[in-house]
Order: structure tokens, then C-alpha cells, then sequence
């Protein structure tokens, strides 16, 4: 007796169709403002940079050698509304300059 194939691939298709139709909304760019780098200092990897701040008070990216020594601070857990760190973004080298990865 011959067994079909049409089971998974109908099962395939309805998944394709349905996931398609239920797509997400279209994102707009302009809400994507990442923090410049405040740095001209060269950088040639993302451990190069820096926060701008301690205790996710940060708001820009800068090169390691300008960043705050947030040796001995103690933070209150707190978190800042568009600040760089507390999960927003993080600080990386991109084209040799300190920039920010938002998500």
C-alpha cells in the first residue's frame, strides 16, 4: 500500500499561510535613535568601549580609556528611562569608533 505525502506538507503550507498573515507591524527607523559615541579615540573591538556611566546611568558609548572607574560604587538597583545600559543597549566598536547595539 503507497502512503501519501500530503499530510505534512498541507500541515507545512498551513503553518507558512498562517504565519505570514499573522506577520508583525512594520517598524519605523526613526524610533530607533541609538547614542552616539562620545569618543574619537580608535577602537579595534567591542571590549574597547565603554558606558559613559555607572549603575546603568549611562548615556552614551565612549572609548575605555574615557569611561568612569565604577570600581567600589555601589547602585540602588535603580534604572533611568533611555539610558544605555539596563538591557536598552550595550556599548560596541563599530568602524573603529564606540557606538551603541540597541535593541
Amino acid at each position: 500500500m503507497r502512503r501519501t505525502r500530503r499530510g505534512p506538507l498541507v500541515v507545512f503550507l498551513l503553518g507558512a499561510v498562517l504565519g505570514l498573515g499573522a506577520g508583525c507591524e512594520p517598524i519605523d527607523v526613526a524610533d530607533l535613535e541609538n547614542p552616539l559615541g562620545l569618543s574619537d579615540t580608535t577602537c579595534y573591538r567591542d571590549s574597547d568601549c565603554a558606558p559613559n556611566g555607572c549603575c546603568g546611568e549611562a548615556t552614551n558609548p565612549t572609548h575605555v580609556s574615557e569611561a568612569p572607574s565604577c570600581v567600589g560604587v555601589r547602585c540602588d538597583g535603580t534604572c533611568a528611562p533611555n539610558t544605555i545600559d539596563c538591557g536598552r543597549c550595550i556599548a560596541v566598536c563599530r568602524d573603529s569608533r564606540c557606538a551603541s547595539a540597541c535593541q
